[in-house]
């Protein structure tokens, strides 16, 4: 029903209210995740608030916040390539089959998003229904002080001010919701002066009492921090004594391993026309402890900008694009490489490159002098891979035998592990894919801060295979390495940043914010024919590598893979579900999903319908419900207000809602002409006879529930 212009008034201050409390949930998640884009989450908030405000139609609402939710999820993930049609087509094709076949971690990005905002447009119509039909916050205030608390506990979030906030706030609109309360009972006329009169005392209140909390001095915490305490039960954890190094591009990886605090410090603003990673250098001697490269000054050689870059990725076939590169951080003096880079313009005309041919490493020099540029520009051509030709290739031998070095310490688990995971399979890639997806699917978790660094003669890539499984890039992507290079893959470790998150568009170019919290490193294989190929096994993170998918679509086993081009990083079937009689070519016995895609789609449109025929008709089901979930509270004289506020409800939904200008018996007068009854009146008398009298406390309420059921009934249809 529409709200009277009063009521609205008094809904915009609720709903201002809330929004300031559910902005102290958002700014958390948006500082622990490094997610962007605050103030379009924002937006959303408001806008799902001031839908609930005017109360408009249900098609109309969803409407609003789903074209809200689309285009929000077009302009920030689709790079123009595909049409908005196109591109959601795609999203929701790849993430049905994703998530059919069970690899829950593959989502994409646009998918978690969708997601996201799904849950906050739940979380707020849960919020409206317990203020304008419940007239209370106390859940919602009580979540969202565990939430922030809980934050405030166990990670960096500082949630002092936020609590302080949220307390102010849900108690003004607690006892603004308990004088509506009051007046509803009361039947009060809607007097703002009387309204004000009640609440003001309160908010003044409210308000001073959190000032003087604020500023007041406060003692130490009573108890120890419990995080200690609980990993020390659990069993997980390192020393007290153990340090935490700070996140962000270093040059020694002799001893990797150990835990690491965040830091957002600005190092790089790239504009580029395509999100990718920025690789530094590759490194390619494994100690056991961590990587060295074996390489010495003989291999550096100094570059004019005209010379021809001798990196190993090879440019692409497509025409060549610009990158723009502002260096914010004067202490990174190298040049980061796009994959495919051609050149560099470094515009200062003395500057020239040293390139060292042991890591790949380019730093600009000044007469001999390295230096830190201000900003530069280079040009890639991004490097296309033929999936046919990855498939086809049976061996990675011509490259160079360095890639495939091992400490003779290494322990045999580690190459039985890569033997079990790669059997299977034929192709260099195929057994690169499986080793990449080896983690996502064998209980591997993303951990920064429990992190443990091996000892004595322990080997780092054992200890995190088959004792830890808890790390970041390092123990995955090392790890990866080993395993290749167990089953003769050449391998090597890539030290760059990725992508970083993107800020801004402009006419096809994208600005990417990089922070030493990009810091980051991944695996490049060696495969004959092709040459070294970029694979990313750290749990969270996707791989910018474009495939082209040049396969015949007609033939069975390849019916799905162009569907893979969006998410490259779905795994292969796991080893163990795998039976003995499998046929040479790897083909795994399991459930093609693809063969039941239309099936799932006809079951969501089922599920659709029948969503839509329940809301058609729900005047027949909901009254029963309400009967079924309501019935015991006409038991008891204490809770018969409740009742009689859910009678109120349902008349609503059929065109009877009482006026403001309306008395009780008035309205019930109303409603028995209506029904052609004389029970709502019998009903409201008993009602108000048990608000104002209290001697009606101990009345048998048999009757009245009876009376209850029979107008709720009366709804139905």
């Amino acid at each position: 029903m529409r709200r009277s212009t009063s009521e609205k008034i008094e809904f915009t201050i609720f709903y201002i209210i809330i929004f300031l409390i559910l902005r102290e949930w958002l700014l958390p998640i948006m500082e622990l995740t490094s997610t962007g884009y605050f103030m379009q989450f924002l937006v959303f908030m408001g806008i799902c608030l001031i839908l609930g405000i005017f109360s408009l139609p249900f098609a109309v609402s969803w409407i609003i916040k789903l074209v809200y939710i689309t285009w929000f999820i077009v302009s920030v993930y689709n790079d123009g390539q595909l049409t908005a049609m196109q591109f959601l087509s795609n999203e929701l094709k790849n993430n049905v089959n994703t998530i059919l076949a069970g690899e829950w971690i593959y989502v994409s990005d646009p998918f978690r998003t969708s997601l996201f905002f799904i849950l906050i447009w739940m979380l707020i119509y849960l919020i409206q229904h317990w203020v304008s039909v419940r007239f209370s916050i106390y859940y919602f205030l009580l979540l969202t002080v565990f939430f922030i608390g809980t934050l405030d506990t166990f990670t960096e979030y500082d949630g002092t001010m936020a609590i302080i906030k949220v307390m102010i706030l849900g108690l003004i609109l607690t006892a603004l919701l308990f004088i509506k309360r009051l007046m509803a009972a009361a039947n009060m006329q809607k007097d703002w002066t009387s309204y004000l009169v009640y609440a003001t005392p309160i908010i003044i209140f409210v308000t001073i009492a959190g000032i003087i909390a604020i500023y007041l001095p406060k003692s130490e915490p009573q108890w120890p921090d419990p995080v200690p305490y609980m990993k020390g039960v659990a069993g997980i954890g390192g020393s007290s004594s153990q340090s935490f190094a700070t996140v962000g591009y270093g040059d020694n990886d002799e001893s990797l391993g150990g835990p690491f605090v965040g830091d957002n410090t600005l190092v790089y603003e790239i504009q580029t026309p395509i999100r990718q990673y920025w690789r530094v250098e590759t490194k390619d001697f494994y100690t056991s402890k961590g990587w060295i490269h074996s390489g010495d000054e003989s291999m550096q050689q100094t570059l004019q900008m005209t010379d021809r870059l001798p990196l190993s990725i090879n440019p692409g076939p497509e025409d060549p694009q610009s990158v723009q590169v502002l260096a914010v951080n004067p202490a990174y003096r190298f040049l980061v490489q796009a994959y495919g880079t051609t050149s560099y313009e470094l515009y200062d005309p003395q500057s020239l490159i040293r390139f060292d041919a042991s890591n790949e490493k380019m730093v600009p020099v000044i007469n001999n002098n390295v230096v830190s540029p201000s900003s530069y520009e280079m040009t890639f051509q991004q490097p296309e891979y033929s999936y046919t030709a990855l498939k086809d290739s049976l061996s990675s031998t011509e490259n160079d035998s360095r890639y495939l070095q091992l400490p003779d310490n290494l322990p045999q688990r580690v190459t039985d592990l890569a033997y079990e995971i790669t059997d299977m399979y034929e192709s260099v890639y195929d057994k690169a894919r499986a080793v990449e997806g080896y983690f996502a699917r064998s209980g591997f978790q993303y951990e920064t801060t429990n992190v443990q660094v091996p000892k004595g003669n322990q080997d780092y890539v054992d200890q995190f295979l088959f004792e830890t499984k808890l790390g970041y890039c390092d123990n995955f992507s090392t790890s990866m390495v080993v395993l290749l290079r167990s089953v003769g893959i050449q391998a090597r470790w890539v030290k760059g940043f990725s992508s970083g998150e993107r800020v801004q568009e402009n006419d096809g170019m994208y600005t990417y914010v990089v922070t030493n919290n990009d810091a980051h490193s991944w695996v490049e294989a060696y495969i004959d024919g092709i040459g070294w190929v970029p694979f990313e096994p750290t749990i969270g993170f996707s791989n910018p590598m474009n495939i082209n998918y040049d396969v015949d679509l007609e033939m069975p086993e390849e019916e799905q893979l162009p569907e893979m081009e969006e998410q490259p990083e779905v795994v292969q079937p796991e080893l163990e579900e795998q039976d003995s009689q499998q046929p040479a070519n790897g083909a795994a016995n399991t459930i093609n999903w693809s063969n039941f895609k239309w099936v799932v789609y006809g079951l969501l449109a089922i599920l659709l319908i029948g969503f839509i025929v329940m809301w058609r008709k729900r005047g027949t089901w909901q009254p029963k419900l309400a009967v079924k979930m309501n019935r015991s509270k006409l038991d008891h004289s204490d809770t018969f207000e409740e009742g009689y506020l859910v009678l109120l409800k349902q008349l609503e939904r059929i065109h009877l809602k009482r006026r403001q200008d309306e008395t009780l018996q008035q309205f019930a007068l109303r409603v028995d002409n209506q029904l052609n009854t004389t029970k709502m009146r019998e009903l409201t008398a008993f009602y108000e006879k048990l608000i104002y009298d209290k001697k009606t406390k101990k009345l048998d309420t048999t009757e009245m529930k009876e009376i209850w059921e029979y107008l709720i009934n009366r709804t139905s249809g």
